[in-house]
Order: C-alpha cells, then sequence, then structure tokens
C-alpha cells in the first residue's frame, strides 16, 4: 500500500490539487452558502491546492542541485508546513459558523480562538524554522532531513484538531447531520493520518489524507446546502399551497354567503344552491373528472341561480302557478345569471351553470335552446343535480317527493331532459342513499315533525295521532324498544296510554292528509294499544293474544318481527304478556311500526336489534301466503320476486342459439319501472346468486336500464324506443297486466349477445366475458314480478 502510495503519490497530489482548484472555484461563485462559511471554504480550498501543489514541488526538485532546485525545495516545503496549519484554521472558522448557525449559539466558543491562536504560533515557528533549521534541513544536494525537534511541527497542529473534536463532542446535541459529521471525519481522519505519518516517511500521508476530507467537506457542505434550498423551497411551496388554500377558503365563503342571500329570497329554496353544488360535485368526481374540474362544477353550481336577483321578489316567492308572462320573465334569470358572472375573467366556469342549466338534452331547453353535448357538461351536470333538489326538497304548493318517484322522475328524463350519463350516475347515487339522506333536511320541509326513536330518550303525546314516531322497518331479526310510561295527571290508565301504528309508507313516516297517503303510497295495517286491543285496517287479519290478565304496568317492552307476510308483535309490562300476530297484505310491501298515544309520556326510550335472524317457523300462521304463481308451469319452475333480486330461476349454461320465452307481471305493490324482470349473467362454483367464486356480467332490466352490481365483464347496451312504445306510465301498465317476453341468444367463445324486445322497448347487450371464464350460466330475476310459463328452446 505504502510502496504504492510512494510511487504514485505525486500524480495523485497533482489530482487532488487540481480538485481542490476547481471546488474552489465552485465555492467562489456559490451565492447560497452563508457568507462565513463560504469564506471559510474558500480559504481552505485554495490553501489546500497549494499545499498539495507544494508538497508535489517538493518532491520533484528533492536532491536536484542548482540555484534552481535551492529555491523550489525550500519554498515549497516552507508553503506545505505553512498551509497546514492554514487549512486547520479554515476548518476553525468553518466549525464556528455551523455553531453560530446550526448550533444556534450566541458567540463562538472561546475554546475555539485558541486554535486560532495555536495555529497562528505554529506559522511564526515554521518562519523561525528557516533560520534556525528546528524541523528540517537541507544540503547541498538539495536532499530534505528532518530534524531531531521535527516532533514539534505536529504538536500544535496536533492540539488544534484535539481541541475541534472536544468542540464537536461538546455540541454534539446542537450539531446534528451531514456537517457536522463531516468535519468530525476530518479531524479523525487527520489525526489518524498524522501517527501513521510519523513512521512512514517518504510518503506525504496527512498532506493526501486531509486533502481528501477537505473535499469530503466541500461535498458535505454541498449537500447540506442542496438540503437547505430544498427545505426554502418547500417552505416558500407550503406557504404558496397555504395562501391559495386560505384564498380558496375565501373564495368558496364568499360564494356560498352569494348563494345563501340568493335562496334567502325565497322560503321554500333555502340551502338549495349548496345542496345542487354537493351533488353536481359528487356528479363529476364518479364521471371520472379530476380534483380541479370537480371543484369548478362545485363552485358553477354553488352560484348557478344568481340571476334571481334580478327578479323581482313577488315572482320568485309566488305560491301559486305563475303567468305565462311571468314565466317568461323568471326565465330570464339565466342570462342575467350569465351575464352578472361573465365578468368574472379569472373563473369563465362560473358563468356556464349560470347560463345554461335549464337547456335539455333534446334542445328545448332555455335560453339558447342547445341540445346534446352542445350543452357544456358543466351545464349539464348542473341541470340533473338541479332537478333532483327541486324533486326533493319541499315547496308551498307540494311536499318532497318520495325517493322512489325521485328515482322514476330522474330515469324518465334520461336522454330528453337530462344528459343519459350524468342521468345514470344520479340514478345509482339514488340507489346507494339507501336511508334517503339527500334531501332538504327535515327542519326545511313543510310537513308534519317526526322523531326517530333511536335518537331521542322521550316523546309526549296529547291527542291522538296527533304527533307519531318514524316508523322503524320490522325486518327478520328482532327489534327490541322499551320505555318508561308517565300518563297525564286526571287521566285513567286505560285512556292515556302508548299505542303502535303499524304501516308503510315510502318515507316511513304516518301520514293523516290524502294526499301525502296517495303520493307516499301510504298504507295502514292496523293499531295495537299496549293494553292489547287491536284495529284491523288494511291487514288480512289480526290476532291478538293475552297470556295473564291484570293492570296495566308503566315499564313497557316491544318485541316486532317479520317473517315473509307475517307481523308478531309481543307486549311485556310487569303484569300483561300480549303476543300480537299480523297477515300483513303480501311479502312485498314494507312494515313499519310507529309509537303514537294521547295523555301520556314516554321516557328513557331504547331501541335495539338482534344480529342473528330468528327461524321461518317462529310466527305461526293465521292466513295462507300470498302466492301470485299458481298457474301455468313451463320447463324450470315459477318465481315470484317479492324484493330486489330477492330470487332467481334455476340458472343455465348460455348456448349460441339458445331462446328463453316466459311470461312476466310485477306484483300487486308494484308501481315503479324497475318493478320489472332482469336478465342475469354471472358465474359461481355452486350456480348460486352471491354463491362461492361469483362473479356477475351483466343485469340487464327489461325496461333497457344495466342493473350490474360489479362490471367485471364490458357490456355494450343498445335501447331503442319503437312506435309501439307511448310513455312509461302506459309501460308500467302493461308490465302490471303482464305480457309475454323472449329472449334471444348468442355466443362466440367469450362473446356473448342478448337480444329482447317487450312493450315497445327493443334491447340488444354484448358482453365480453375474461377468456378464463367458461362455464357461463343464466338466470331470471328482477324485483317485485312474476316470472311464470318459463320454456328454453
Amino acid at each position: 500500500m505504502f510502496d504504492f502510495l510512494r510511487n504514485h503519490q505525486v500524480d495523485l497530489m497533482l489530482g487532488l490539487s487540481s480538485i481542490c482548484g476547481i471546488i474552489a472555484l465552485f465555492t467562489f461563485i456559490s451565492k447560497a452558502m452563508p457568507r462565513r462559511r463560504k469564506y471559510a471554504l474558500l480559504q481552505m480550498e485554495i490553501g489546500s491546492a497549494i499545499w498539495l501543489w507544494a508538497d508535489r514541488v517538493a518532491y520533484l526538485y528533492h536532491g536536484i542541485p542548482g540555484t534552481y532546485g535551492y529555491w523550489m525545495v525550500r519554498i515549497s516545503n516552507f508553503l506545505v508546513f505553512v498551509l497546514i496549519n492554514v487549512v486547520l484554521l479554515s476548518v476553525s472558522l468553518y466549525i464556528e459558523d455551523v455553531l453560530l448557525n446550526e448550533g444556534e449559539i450566541e458567540k463562538p466558543p472561546i475554546i475555539l480562538n485558541i486554535t486560532k491562536l495555536l495555529s497562528v504560533i505554529a506559522i511564526c515557528l515554521v518562519v523561525i524554522s528557516q533560520f534556525t533549521g528546528i524541523y528540517y534541513t537541507f544540503d547541498e544536494n538539495n536532499i530534505y532531513t528532518r530534524s531531531p525537534y521535527y516532533f514539534i511541527s505536529y504538536v500544535f497542529p496536533y492540539f488544534v484538531l484535539i481541541i475541534q473534536l472536544a468542540t464537536l463532542v461538546r455540541y454534539r446535541k446542537r450539531l446534528r447531520g451531514k456537517i457536522a459529521l463531516s468535519v468530525f471525519l476530518f479531524d479523525v481522519v487527520s489525526l489518524t493520518a498524522s501517527m501513521i505519518q510519523l513512521f512512514a516517511y517518504g510518503v506525504s500521508l496527512v498532506d493526501m489524507a486531509a486533502v481528501v476530507m477537505v473535499i469530503g467537506l466541500y461535498i458535505f457542505a454541498l449537500l447540506d446546502m442542496n438540503e437547505r434550498v430544498e427545505r426554502a423551497n418547500q417552505i416558500e411551496i407550503n406557504q404558496l399551497k397555504v395562501e391559495q388554500q386560505n384564498l380558496k377558503h375565501l373564495f368558496e365563503q364568499t360564494v356560498t354567503a352569494l348563494a345563501t342571500a340568493i335562496d334567502a329570497k325565497d322560503n321554500f329554496t333555502r340551502g338549495h344552491s349548496l345542496r345542487v353544488a354537493e351533488y353536481a360535485r359528487e356528479i363529476a368526481r364518479l364521471s371520472g373528472m379530476d380534483e380541479k374540474k370537480c371543484d369548478e362544477v362545485y363552485f358553477a353550481a354553488l352560484v348557478h341561480d344568481v340571476g334571481k336577483i334580478g327578479i323581482k321578489d313577488d315572482i320568485i316567492q309566488k305560491d301559486s302557478n305563475l303567468s305565462d308572462e311571468e314565466y317568461e320573465i323568471k326565465k330570464k334569470h339565466t342570462e342575467i345569471g350569465g351575464e352578472i358572472l361573465s365578468s368574472i375573467s379569472e373563473f369563465p366556469f362560473l358563468s356556464i351553470g349560470a347560463k345554461y342549466h335549464h337547456e335539455r338534452f333534446d334542445g328545448k331547453g332555455y335560453p339558447s335552446g342547445l341540445s346534446g353535448t352542445d350543452i357544456p357538461d358543466i351545464a349539464r351536470i348542473v341541470a340533473v343535480a338541479d332537478s333532483y333538489d327541486d324533486l326533493t326538497s319541499g315547496r308551498s304548493y307540494r311536499d318532497p317527493l318520495p325517493q322512489s318517484t325521485v328515482r322514476e322522475e330522474i330515469v324518465k328524463g334520461q336522454g330528453t331532459l337530462f344528459d343519459p350519463e350524468y342521468a345514470r350516475i344520479m340514478v345509482n347515487m339514488i340507489d346507494k342513499d339507501t336511508e334517503y339522506m339527500m334531501r332538504e333536511k327535515e327542519e326545511n320541509i313543510n310537513s308534519t315533525d317526526h322523531t326517530d326513536l333511536s335518537k331521542v330518550t322521550e316523546m309526549r303525546f296529547e291527542e291522538y295521532k296527533n304527533s307519531v314516531s318514524d316508523g322503524l322497518q320490522i325486518t327478520d331479526h328482532k327489534t327490541k324498544i322499551s320505555f318508561k310510561i308517565n300518563s297525564d295527571l286526571g287521566y285513567e290508565s286505560r285512556f292515556a296510554m302508548p299505542s303502535i301504528i303499524l304501516f308503510d309508507s315510502f318515507d316511513g313516516c304516518v301520514h293523516n292528509d290524502d294526499r301525502n297517503i296517495r303520493v307516499l303510497n301510504y298504507i295502514e295495517y292496523g293499531e295495537i294499544w299496549l293494553d292489547g286491543n287491536t284495529i284491523c285496517t288494511a291487514a288480512r287479519d289480526i290476532k291478538s293474544t293475552i297470556s295473564e290478565s291484570g293492570s296495566f304496568s308503566p315499564k313497557c317492552e316491544i318485541e316486532a318481527v317479520r317473517i315473509k307476510d307475517h307481523v308478531r308483535i309481543k307486549i311485556r309490562n310487569q303484569n300483561k304478556r300480549i303476543d300480537v300476530i299480523v297477515a300483513l297484505l303480501d311479502a312485498v310491501r314494507f312494515a313499519y311500526i310507529g309509537i303514537t298515544g294521547e295523555h301520556c309520556k314516554i321516557q328513557n326510550i331504547t331501541v335495539e336489534q338482534d344480529k342473528e335472524a330468528v327461524l321461518e317457523d317462529y310466527i305461526p300462521r293465521i292466513a295462507q301466503e300470498v302466492n301470485y304463481i299458481n298457474n301455468l308451469q313451463g320447463d324450470i319452475p315459477n318465481v315470484q320476486i317479492n324484493g330486489y333480486r330477492s330470487d332467481i330461476t334455476k340458472p343455465l349454461p348460455v348456448r349460441d342459439g339458445m331462446r328463453i320465452s316466459f311470461f312476466t307481471k310485477s306484483l300487486p305493490s308494484a308501481n315503479l319501472i324497475w318493478h320489472c324482470a332482469y336478465v342475469l349473467l354471472f358465474s359461481a362454483d355452486d350456480e348460486k346468486q352471491d354463491g362461492t367464486n361469483y362473479r356477475e356480467f351483466a343485469c340487464i332490466r327489461i325496461d333497457g336500464e344495466d342493473a350490474t352490481k360489479v362490471k367485471t365483464a364490458s357490456n355494450e347496451l343498445v335501447v331503442r324506443k319503437d312506435a309501439e312504445f307511448e310513455s312509461w306510465d302506459v309501460w308500467k301498465e302493461r308490465n302490471k297486466k303482464g305480457f309475454p317476453c323472449e329472449i334471444t341468444f348468442k355466443r362466440r367463445k367469450n362473446k356473448i349477445t342478448m337480444v329482447t324486445s317487450n312493450a315497445g322497448i327493443s334491447i340488444k347487450n354484448t358482453t365480453i366475458i375474461p377468456d378464463n371464464e367458461k362455464n357461463i350460466l343464466v338466470a331470471l330475476t328482477g324485483d317485485q314480478c312474476t316470472l311464470t310459463n318459463i320454456i328454453v328452446l
């Protein structure tokens, strides 16, 4: 190793000296480094470059006689001994700057000033050595020879290095990272090299090791500088983000305040713009738009009605129908809104929603009569969201419509009022909103107040049915309600007690006025008092059994459960056990229980539901099961489907040229378009819907809508209405009466084409199934319908 260094050290010195010179140039032109640190590094690099150059010259002219050799060896060796201490002095200055900046100390440590003094003394001794020869001498041939006191030249650098290390150790908690590590390595490596140098004569190990570490100091300083710049940039970016976010919040608050002021013009549109904006943003997100575009849709929807500012309040707030002249004036709000917002040139998308949200996809809208994709996509989204909120909000002339009716209206408007794709997304949002949360809050609804039993601890009842709790749906999982009863003073308990109303309605609430009963499809099965008395209203039968007699107890527990078309309600108190069984109209309609009463209060209300379902024989039958399929049967058994895909026909493998004919009819309780038959393509190891390894490829309704749950295959659905199709209302009436239907299948490997036509609707769906699926099955299912006389050809 030493032989290699001895033989090549002159070349190594030249290379290292050149590197130090280049680094010195980079340090000089650097602007991102602290000034004191830059000067320390510059001094260090220039000193190291000259140090190694001088050491190289000393070796090259070693032993060369003559005047030129005389001066070269003496000047070069003098520079070597001086510049060792200059470089160490630069390192002390470097450490001092690091402590003041990264270490955040108030003033440089006194101990570092000692290293400066020692470096100056060492330089003075080198000068004295030139006249006394205490470090080295030269003979007549210019050959370098160490003097007996040569070791003194090591004493001062040693002390400087040791003090520097001690400083680093002392302030180690303040100095972390690359800078502290680089200085520590410089001192340790230089000390180690100097010790080896004492025994390695003829090799400038200290010089080369120290210069290598000086280069390392620069590299670490450069890395630290890059980190500083990156941190500064990140801080600046974060500040810009915060400022941008603050501006966005300010913009949003301003626009929201404006929208709120607009909605306040009409008591029945409070919160309308904000809800429309939320629905519109969700439609945009589900359609695949990026976050920026979704925000644009949101803000455009938030101010879509800004033009109402220019319409007279007596027209905006008019309760009765508008005259033709008034309606034409109100229509102007789109143009007014467009003009107002068009002046905001930084956000051109704002005016789009305001101006075009009343355009229709079929071109029959206003103000410009645009059609199809000529209508800006923002306006097409806002149009769907705006119509949905209108339908689900209370107005002066009507209550909010039930969710099922709203869904049907959106479906009807596909391709005419609305963009089909955005309307489809809205329909999917409705289907996922099983608790009907996407609507105007109840405090803004012009209807009777209701109470959620699961969220209150007490209720008071004055006159009978004046106040009724929201309905709790009865399922095959036991629902348990408990409370304490307090009768009002002056009333006997038998005339002042709670009662149960068993009913069904679209919104799960009890209604008394004729209009809501009709619109919300309200039906009351019967009433049950907590003393065992009952009234059978629309139910087929009610039977009540009181197992024990006695006085009425104030503490009460109610247990309700349903199996198919029968409901069982048990009422328990301290002295009575009442068991009520109700035969519903069918197994299709829902069943809710609402708590009401008269001249009493119930307290400490709790509601719980069992996790496990009861067995089918839990409720004794008091009436025969309602069955609509006791008629002609074909190749496979008839199926009655009471709920959404609750049953399916026997699955069959799909064959090329296969035909399935059947007779379909919606149940008496059905009243919606999608209460019809569905065609299901799937695969499963056990050939069951949602069975083992179930994969669903297509679920096509015979009304022409794709109802596939999870799209594991691609489907191209084409739906046409022919001359036979009159309207969806007529289609529903034909479905109630029933009609024959035939489905034809063509299969080419993994491509399956299904074709059918019924009641004026022609459907063609092409499904491309993944290659690894071989056993593709087809079955018929649906919602609230019957499938009979099923023939497979």
